[in-house]
């Protein structure tokens, strides 16, 4: 009996390299958009954490210069008082008139010595001639001193705090205190500075906190007077800290913050923004990504599904090329199309080079501004420890050269930040043009540059250094006159094994120049000597 062979199924070839060219294509697009996203939301992570720090620190001088304000506006009230008889009739208008002049308080109270409120502005309370209970006005009564309360309850019922000034007479006798009160609640000076924060769009604000860790500011009104100093941030600004860091907060919500004491108040102040804006920023880079790449991954669809039957070959050569890009290949070199005797198929392939190189530029870019400082141009410091730490681990011997301006700060001064900036692009230039084929010149921070000098001496780094050093000082500089620098040399392995001892060492020897009276070079090797004599 014979059995009829029955037909075998399977897909076409062309739908097969079809099906391999567009999937390599996604996979290419997948790894490019990992690479890229992860890049920018490290790039963000680390700017925004950074604004944080920058924002919070200015606010906290802001509020210090207003907390001095404030006292010394107290100071003058008290001292007018103190040749008046608090019980004369006119502490009502007098105290009326210093209301109206200032509008740090939302109200003044004159207490005496008793204990008993003798006046306040406004007058709409009727507490004059009682007696205040609350642990502010007693403490302020018991100091006899300048006073800034925590946050409490008055007789009002307000959340208040209580900034107060003593007032003595002429001979030095206590009267008693003013007391000037900001109601927490209710719309005051804190309120009208830190206000504008609700103008933002990536939710970021600021909060204040007391030396206690209890909130004395917040966007939330309802929050005000809550303890929050099981916040790692707060516990940082109870101990007088500043900084910036990531931190869950007391909700459990991830904040990247940025924090300053205000030490005329035992205060402190955060500002800070969600790292879920920090997510949608970087997705947003991604879409438009993908905007980008999306008409040449449709076109090559549509051309795959037409040509391939006469494509075989050169699909299969993309998909080579998509394989190797996929794994990470830096050996890879730009696509381009060999001439093929079918025209579509040199179409096609032109296409899919313009969308892989694209991409590849894209990634090369976004590599770039996350491994170079932006006003010079130079390697910055995150990518010069991944290449000294690449060195040890091969064991590859280099010497390292810290370079450091002198009395940079007074051409800052002097001729003002912008030509700073263009002081410190012209000794990078000047450190371009002498460092060898595969050194790297970095920006360490401020006015400091390291030059990187592989299978370098610290004999050969040291003549490299002056070389520098002489080309500065003889330069005709965009300021129009000298500048000097001071350079510290070690070397590796000779001063040390350990990557971050080198550094050191070079810093010590950097400092030992400066010592020595600036604008020279000092080996490490040289106060090893020293130290031996």
């Amino acid at each position: 009996m014979i059995y009829p062979i029955r037909p075998r199924r399977g897909f076409k070839l062309s739908s097969i390299i079809s099906f391999v060219v567009i999937l390599s294509v996604l996979i290419t697009i997948f790894i490019s958009t990992i690479i890229g996203y992860n890049t920018e939301r490290k790039s963000l992570f680390n700017n925004t954490i950074e604004m944080n720090g920058i924002a919070a620190l200015n606010l906290s001088k802001t509020t210090e210069s207003l907390v001095l304000s404030m006292q010394k506006s107290l100071q003058v009230t008290s001292d007018y008082f103190s040749d008046v008889e608090l019980s004369d009739k006119n502490v009502l208008s007098q105290l009326d008139f210093f209301m109206g002049t200032s509008t740090y308080f939302n109200s003044l109270t004159i207490v005496d010595k008793n204990g008993v409120i003798v006046s306040t502005s406004p007058n709409n309370l009727n507490l004059i001639g009682s007696v205040p209970t609350s642990e502010a006005s007693l403490e302020s009564l018991r100091l006899k001193k300048p006073y800034i309360s925590k946050p409490f309850h008055a007789i009002t019922d307000r959340l208040i705090v209580l900034v107060s000034h003593p007032i003595f007479d002429p001979k030095g006798n206590y009267k008693g205190f003013v007391g000037g009160s900001i109601y927490l609640q209710q719309a005051n000076i804190f309120r009208d500075i830190l206000g504008v924060q609700f103008n933002t769009t990536n939710g970021s604000y600021f909060y204040v906190v007391d030396s206690s860790g209890n909130l004395i500011y917040h966007p939330d009104k309802d929050r005000i007077s809550d303890n929050v100093s099981s916040n790692p941030v707060v516990q940082k600004l109870m101990q007088g800290l500043s900084g910036a860091q990531r931190v869950i907060n007391t909700q459990g919500q991830s904040f990247l913050a940025g924090f300053a004491p205000v030490p005329a108040a035992g205060w402190g102040i955060v500002s800070q923004t969600p790292q879920d804006h920090i997510t949608k920023l970087s997705a947003n880079v991604i879409r438009e990504m993908m905007k980008f790449s999306a008409p040449f991954v449709l076109l090559l669809v549509a051309l795959s599904f037409w040509l391939s039957r006469k494509l075989a070959h050169p699909l299969n050569r993309l998909a080579t090329y998509a394989s190797r890009l996929s794994g990470g290949d830096e050996t890879l070199k730009p696509l381009t199309a060999d001439v093929s005797w079918n025209y579509e198929a040199n179409q096609l392939v032109d296409t899919v080079a313009l969308a892989f190189n694209k991409l590849r530029e894209q990634k090369e870019m976004l590599h770039a501004e996350a491994n170079t400082d932006a006003l010079t141009g130079l390697t910055n410091r995150r990518t010069m420890g991944a290449i000294t730490s690449l060195w040890k681990q091969q064991g590859t011997p280099f010497s390292v050269i810290i370079m450091d301006l002198d009395h940079f700060k007074s051409v800052n001064d002097r001729h003002g930040h912008q030509m700073g900036d263009e002081v410190l692009k012209f000794v990078a230039n000047v450190m371009l043009d002498e460092k060898g084929a595969e050194d790297y010149c970095c920006r360490f921070g401020g006015e400091e540059f390291t030059m990187l000098l592989p299978h370098a001496s610290e004999e050969e780094a040291m003549r490299a250094a002056e070389r520098i050093r002489l080309q500065i000082e003889q330069a005709v500089t965009p300021i129009g006159e000298a500048i000097t620098m001071s350079l510290g040399v070690a070397a590796f392995p000779d001063a040390s094994e350990e990557v971050f001892e080198l550094f050191k060492y070079a810093d010590q020897a950097l400092y030992q120049a400066k010592r020595d009276g600036r604008n020279r070079t000092v080996a490490y090797s040289s106060l090893l000597n020293m130290t031996r004599i």
